[in-house]
């Protein structure tokens, strides 16, 4: 529902500074376009810092690390976590922030133990499981093929 702009100028003033983005009510996490610009200033880093992983991976910890930040932002300049005192409500961005880390944290984690594994080397993690791989098919091979 749209309100008309108030005739008193000071009124007026305040209704459009709140109309200014750095007001906004929306987060930007969910806009294809602004993830899309701002993910690819992370894409270097994981690629860096994870060398042994792929594009998809890479491209996918970019996207969760932007609409992060960009929750972050949002969220610093909210008054409260809370929507709703009455009822307890929290905001909703806050749980997509927490959800969103998580996942993150978990596949970090998970990377960083694959480079572990690998001994540091890129190619040791990929010849590991493939010798992993022949060693199950060999098992299975001389269980008669289970």
């Amino acid at each position: 529902m749209l309100m008309p702009l108030s005739s008193d100028p000071a009124a007026r003033a305040r209704q459009l500074a709140n109309l200014k983005p750095e007001n906004s009510t929306k987060h930007g996490a969910r806009s294809e376009a602004l993830i899309q610009a701002e993910s690819s200033e992370y894409v270097a880093e994981l690629q860096r810092s994870y060398p042994a992983e792929g594009e998809v991976w890479v491209r996918l910890q970019a996207r969760r690390m932007a609409k992060l930040a960009r929750l972050a932002v949002y969220l610093e300049g909210r008054p409260s976590e809370v929507l709703n005192l009455r009822q307890g409500k929290l905001n909703p961005a806050m749980a997509e922030e927490e959800s969103l880390t998580r996942a993150l944290l978990a596949d970090l984690e998970r990377a960083e133990q694959r480079k572990k594994d690998a001994g540091g080397k890129p190619a040791a993690g990929l010849e590991a499981l493939r010798a992993k791989g022949a060693q199950i098919i060999s098992e299975r091979e001389a269980n008669g093929g289970d």
